[in-house]
């Protein structure tokens, strides 16, 4: 460690906080509010910058992702270069030991270092519109040409994003055997690329819902741009709100599955039980957190604050069970976790690719919290702590019988 220091007052705060921070993968360097830096590298893969001395201290006396988070949002605490790697040092901390005299030491400087249903419709309305209503135009820089906010389906490691998302509609559209005439809702259609592939693709009339007012006008000119008036149409309705029975050939919710609510749960797969015809398919696409780990507390309280109020995350095997207690036959199920690790590195590295016109169009504050969630996504991701999955599943038929083919052959055709 090559540690560039003056004679002042904070010199030996800085070396004890240089320590702590050598016991981790030295790849990176540290600048200072003084203009001081501890070198680990000549070639760093990112810079950790602490702008104000203040700032600093709070993050040692509380050094969670909230605090660190908070910090970066406003510019006293900021990251250069790989975002990703960086991030991965919250893990790193936990694993930690801080020698008694550097804990003096910090302690002398003025800190301390401790160890390292609300889903209404109104509610949902409200907390749809903080997530999604920000700015289709700021939704694009990252999303792309597709407007697909959810994960893409890479069939090989050279699709670019647009034609992963658009491998990922066409997939689901084989999974769920759509046929010309067939009736499809899209329930949370987001920007409309699900019902307006599967309209001019496979010949379905294609319905789409949405809470979002900004995705809903968005969608009505897609139909119109793209001469769908009559094969596709959108309401802005609350899924519960949806009328009939028996109603849809088949049914797909993609990224959904995160705004219901775990309690809400039953009432969302039996709502769509409800619209499915006998021997109608349901295709669910939604995250999901791992069984024996989660995203820690301090993480899901600045994605709850900032981000996606209202979301909740549920096990596999627990909306499994509750599909099943619905009486849907489990037909198939893939996990796709990889795929949207890849998704979420392409959209970090477009949102920072346009950090401009994203702040022209929200506000500095906007662009780093959501550079924060994005690549705190995609880490989660990488480790297992989150995951998705496409689970199709079959309205259990009244008569014997089967409804999907003996292999999964038709699904890649």
């Amino acid at each position: 460690m090559a540690f560039d220091t003056k004679k002042n007052k904070d010199k030996d705060l800085l070396e004890a906080v240089g320590r702590i921070f050598e016991q981790t993968k030295k790849n990176f360097n540290i600048v200072f509010w003084n203009g001081e830096t501890i070198n680990y590298t000549e070639e760093p893969e990112f810079v950790l910058k602490f702008n104000d001395k203040s700032t600093f201290k709070k993050i040692l006396a509380n050094p969670k992702t909230m605090t660190f988070a908070e910090a970066f949002m406003d510019g006293t605490f900021d990251i250069e270069g790989n975002i990703i790697e960086a991030l991965t040092l919250k893990d790193q901390f936990e694993n930690i030991e801080i020698s008694n005299k550097d804990k003096v030491t910090l302690l002398l400087k003025g800190t301390s270092f401790p160890s390292i249903n609300l889903h209404t419709k109104e509610k949902d309305k409200e907390n749809i519109s903080h997530h999604y209503d920000i700015s289709n135009d700021f939704y694009r820089l990252f999303l792309g040409s597709s407007m697909t906010y959810s994960c893409a389906y890479y069939k090989s490691q050279d699709d670019d994003l647009t034609k992963a998302q658009e491998n990922k509609v066409d997939h689901i559209c084989k999974k769920l055997r759509l046929k010309p005439g067939e009736k499809l809702l899209d329930v949370g259609c987001g920007w409309g690329l699900m019902i307006t592939w599967a309209a001019k693709h496979y010949g379905v009339e294609a319905h789409g819902v949405t809470i979002s007012e900004e995705q809903y006008k968005y969608v009505c000119q897609k139909i119109k741009d793209e001469n769908l008036e009559g094969k596709c149409f959108v309401e802005l309705k609350d899924y519960r709100d949806i009328e009939g029975e028996g109603i849809y050939d088949k049914i797909v919710s993609i990224g959904m599955f995160e705004h219901v609510g775990i309690k809400n749960l039953p009432i969302y797969f039996g709502k769509m039980y409800e619209l499915l015809k006998e021997d109608g398919l349901f295709l669910n696409h939604g995250i999901t957190h791992s069984k024996n780990s989660k995203v820690g507390k301090d993480e899901s309280e600045f994605i709850e604050k900032y981000i996606f109020p209202g979301g909740e995350l549920h096990t596999i095997s627990g909306g499994i069970s509750i599909m099943e207690d619905e009486n849907y036959e489990i037909c198939d199920v893939e996990c796709l976790r990889e795929h949207y690790y890849k998704t979420l590195v392409e959209w970090v590295r477009n949102l920072e690719a346009n950090k401009g016109k994203a702040i022209e169009f929200t506000s500095d504050k906007t662009y780093r919290a959501w550079l924060l969630y994005m690549t705190g996504c995609a880490i989660n991701f990488r480790a297992g702590l989150i995951s998705i999955y496409q689970v199709l599943l079959s309205k259990s038929p009244k008569k014997p019988g089967f409804n999907i083919p003996l292999t999964r052959d038709y699904m890649y055709k």
